[in-house]
């Protein structure tokens, strides 16, 4: 493996977040909250919907965060095309989503056969019924599905589920009266991966600092696409110079998502 020269470090605050959609979306959005408020006036009992997302299929609440704002075809509307069309471009050895929810991204980049390999990391019980359900239900198999948070090294941890309509915010805590015992493992010991294109993304409710410190091998070793959500300014900028220490460069930030490129070496 040849050394790669150092990419500069872009300070978060210096990459202008894209927020505000084109005026023309937003008509539509207003267009679709109309309908679908209608709907539920019909249908107040239909507590599931289905959605076609991207060119994947779902089946979601519509009281849900995310199947809401799904349902009005805005949610991630950046984020997604964005790593589409870098899947496309790399053409990688795998997909890996850390914290894959219900399995939007990897039903979505799965149904379009954008990566050679899918892997899901996931620990919240609720949700794993529900990525499997939307696995089955856009025909994938074969896509590896670990039943545990990634992080900085091997251990048991606490999982605080989300509220009703709101299980996107799981978190790990110190104590939760309602969580509950999962497993955290790094993903350097989880994954065997070297000098191949990967695109990632990291969804984990402020423990992005934690997996990327499981996965120096894995980040420094590889080259590709990254999206890592973090909220919070100061723990952005910690995240940018970990990944700055394993040749990743920020290229871009989507809302709260930092957006991490490695050229092939």
């Amino acid at each position: 493996m040849t050394s790669q020269p150092a990419q500069p470090l872009i300070p978060a605050s210096q990459i202008a977040r894209r927020r505000r959609p084109p005026l023309h979306w937003k008509y539509a959005v207003s267009i679709r909250k109309r309908w679908h408020w209608l709907r539920r006036l019909w249908r107040p009992d239909r507590e599931i919907e289905d959605c076609k997302y991207f060119g994947a299929h779902f089946q979601i609440a519509p009281d849900d965060i995310i199947g809401n704002e799904m349902l009005l075809k805005r949610f991630e509307w950046l984020q997604i095309p964005a790593m589409i069309r870098a899947c496309r471009e790399l053409q990688p050895a795998a997909f890996i989503d850390i914290g894959a929810n219900f399995g939007l991204y990897t039903c979505i980049l799965g149904r379009q056969k954008l990566a050679r390999k899918l892997i899901a990391f996931e620990p919240h019980r609720w949700a794993l019924g529900r990525l499997r359900a939307h696995l089955a239900l856009n025909g994938l198999g074969g896509v590896e599905i670990h039943e545990a948070a990634a992080g900085a090294a091997r251990h048991k941890a606490v999982l605080a589920p989300g509220k009703p309509g709101k299980s996107a915010l799981a978190a790990i805590v110190a104590a939760d009266p309602d969580g509950y015992e999962i497993d955290v493992v790094p993903l350097d010991a989880t994954l065997s991966f070297a000098g191949q294109a990967l695109v990632i993304k990291i969804d984990v409710e402020g423990y992005e600092l934690e997996v990327l410190a499981g996965a120096k091998n894995l980040l420094g070793g590889n080259y590709g696409y990254a999206q890592i959500e973090s909220f919070e300014e100061r723990r952005a900028g910690q995240v940018i110079a970990m990944m700055a220490q394993y040749g990743w460069h920020l290229s871009d930030r989507i809302v709260d998502e930092l957006i991490f490129r490695r050229a092939a070496f």
